[in-house]
């Protein structure tokens, strides 16, 4: 539903265009699909987002709100980065003799979205290479990388948490670098040309503090930067959202300053106080004006942002079997790779499945520093029960196409998984069950009803009802949460409804012009203010978003059918403070199907504190994914391995 999130915060515009309260307060996401209503993932800023196609980064503010989760989200999602360094064609360069600094630039296109970016490479202090990415289109964010190597004429640059890797080889006599940019398997031609290397700064002032926006805090550094020739440069970074390096467009004066955000449209104007240590001000964003006081602290104080902790996912040595394994969608001609776990004891043992949200997953359904599907495997596997878990079609190391690709079309790749794992011979093949997140939650029933051989269903946070009905929900949710105003959350509704109308009723119509002629009617009943909102503004970017064939499914596809006709044993499993798929919407949708069907062999549990992600949590809000070090309640994780233990035995009897 990750897609479905990003989406819906830009709709809501200002609601979310990528939110990050802060500063990248931008919407996007890569298959984001995030609107994932079912689960997200935002990768940073040259976000290569799931739907790297669809959500592409606007650069927009958005009003701080739930959006603002989102931003960072998007702004996460479609983070890449690379570096260079100057070599002779074919002849090996030690990163001692590379000419520093030196940078370089090219455009990275993405479908829908043409990224251009800059890479500066210059020496550490202790001699190294070490190169950082500028996202030239997203407020000139710089992002470090980890490592830079120059190696036999070719340049490799990589960044763990980002998972980008660019491998390059020089060309013409050093005046091009031609290579190849992967993020998240996801892979792109990408030409580098040398540019005038960016001059080198000192660092001069640190200044703190702390906004509080609605139902959320943000911590706020700003960094002061000097030329040799006494220019001064600022950049922004956000701890709250794990955000470092952001462009700053800053004006100082005897009084006090002016910090424009390029990225957001966000902007921090203060004053001095008397002995110029503190600046007393104000956050001005979207027609919100927050108070800022931001305190000057010594250089020593200056923070670095750090990755967060994350205590659940597992580390080697493992206590159970893990391999890589590979298996065939032959209708589409595409080889999947996942990872099989199995307990250390004897087998044949009872197997799941898992399914990942939307947007373009890997094995682990990584979002935010965090692995899912990681520690859930992890955790069943200790519990006596395999797990197979593999990269989403396109994604990773899979084969195939990810984008196009509808929750039908995906399905057929679970198929093939369950089809594999029949042929392993620890598996019990009369033990087979489907665990299933945010959309991944309603294509486990829709196999379920299809194959006789599925022993049981597990629906984390997966909808109960028609995909408009989750994005309307989901976008007021999250906005009203953030802090929304009313009319503002009018306005969105009344957009989205109108642009769902015209899905509905384009029948053999052409989609794009009907909703682009629902939209013009709309906005011409609208008032001077209201056709100046981002919602508004936005709205052409809205109608190529919504005519991708995964989100068009998604709108009109209702779940109910399948839950009345299952018969294999559910769980139902909602967070109480799931903002994405909301429990109060779908958990009585799904008990009325299965009851209507005469169903007798299921359980629905809504989970207090915990939010889409199953994370204990305090507002449910996407903004705060990366900030909770849990990965996965450790409640919700005894709920499911104990519940298909006792059923998957059941099946086997």
């Amino acid at each position: 539903m990750l897609r479905l999130v990003s989406w819906v915060v830009h709709l809501t515009s200002r609601f979310h265009n990528k939110a990050m309260c802060l500063v990248l307060l931008t919407s996007f996401f890569q298959k984001t699909r995030t609107s994932q209503p079912c689960q997200n993932k935002f990768r940073y800023i040259v976000g290569i987002n799931r739907d790297c196609k669809r959500s592409t980064f606007r650069g927009q503010s958005i009003r701080l709100s739930g959006v603002l989760l989102m931003t960072i989200q998007l702004i996460r999602c479609y983070c890449a980065v690379m570096a260079i360094a100057l070599v002779t064609e074919n002849l090996v360069i030690s990163q001692e003799t590379v000419d520093t600094p030196q940078s370089w630039t090219g455009t990275l296109d993405v479908g829908a979205a043409k990224l251009r970016l800059r890479f500066d490479i210059a020496l550490d202090d202790a001699g190294k290479l070490k190169c950082t990415m500028v996202s030239i289109d997203q407020g000139k964010t710089k992002l470090p990388m980890d490592f830079c190597q120059i190696d036999n004429g070719k340049l490799v640059i990589r960044s763990k948490r980002l998972t980008i890797v660019y491998e390059g080889t020089y060309k013409d006599r050093n005046t091009e670098i031609k290579g190849t940019f992967t993020q998240s398997g996801q892979k792109f031609d990408l030409v580098l040309k040398p540019v005038k290397a960016a001059q080198p700064t000192v660092h001069v002032e640190t200044w703190q503090g702390t906004m509080k926006a609605g139902a959320r805090s943000f911590e706020f550094q700003f960094r002061v930067l000097e030329t040799k020739d006494k220019k001064r440069e600022v950049e922004l970074d956000s701890f709250s959202e794990g955000i470092g390096g952001v462009n700053v467009e800053p004006t100082f004066t005897d009084e006090g300053v002016s910090f424009l955000i390029t990225l957001t449209k966000a902007e921090f104007k203060g004053k001095y106080n008397e002995d110029k240590s503190q600046l007393d001000g104000h956050w001005l964003q979207s027609g919100n004006k927050i108070p800022l006081i931001l305190k000057k602290v010594p250089l020593g104080n200056t923070r670095s942002i750090k990755p967060p902790k994350r205590p659940q996912t597992p580390k080697e040595p493992l206590d159970y079997d893990s391999v890589e394994v590979t298996f065939e969608n032959g209708d589409a001609n595409i080889i999947l790779s996942g990872t099989l776990t199995t307990p250390k004891t004897k087998g044949p043992f009872a197997a799941v499945v898992l399914i990942t949200g939307s947007g373009p997953q890997d094995r682990d359904e990584s979002i935010m520093d965090h692995k899912p599907f990681l520690v859930l495997a992890d955790h069943l596997t200790k519990a006596g029960i395999a797990v197979l878990r593999y990269d989403e079609r396109g994604i990773g190391k899979s084969t195939g196409k990810f984008s196009g690709a509808t929750s039908e079309v995906l399905s057929k790749d679970v198929e093939a998984a369950i089809d594999y794992l029949k042929t392993r011979t620890e598996i019990d093949k009369k033990r087979i069950g489907l665990v299933g997140h945010s959309e991944g939650g309603y294509i486990a029933p829709m196999i379920a009803v299809r194959r006789d051989d599925v022993a049981f269903v597990v629906m984390l946070a997966g909808p109960g009802v028609p995909g408009d009905q989750i994005v309307l929900n989901q976008s007021e949710k999250i906005a009203r949460v953030a802090g929304s105003s009313e009319s503002d959350l009018d306005l969105a509704r009344r957009f989205q409804e109108v642009l769902f109308d015209a899905i509905r009723s384009a029948g053999d119509k052409d989609v794009t012009k009907e909703m682009t002629k629902r939209i013009d009617a709309f906005v011409a009943t609208l008032s001077d203010e209201e056709r100046e909102n981002q919602i508004i503004v936005n709205s052409k970017d809205a109608v190529s978003r919504m005519i991708d064939p995964w989100f068009l499914f998604f709108l009109t596809y209702d779940p109910r059918p399948a839950l009345k006709t299952i018969e294999c044993p559910v769980l139902v499993l909602n967070g109480g403070k799931d903002l994405q798929v909301d429990p109060q919407l779908n958990l009585p949708e799904i008990r009325k199907a299965l009851e209507s069907g005469g169903h007798k062999k299921f359980e629905i549990h809504e989970l207090a504190e915990l939010n889409h992600l199953f994370q204990t949590c305090k507002t449910g809000l996407p903004a705060e994914y990366r900030q909770i070090e849990e990965t996965f309640s450790p409640i919700a994780l005894s709920m499911i391995s104990k519940w298909i233990n006792a059923h998957s035995s059941a099946a086997g009897r």
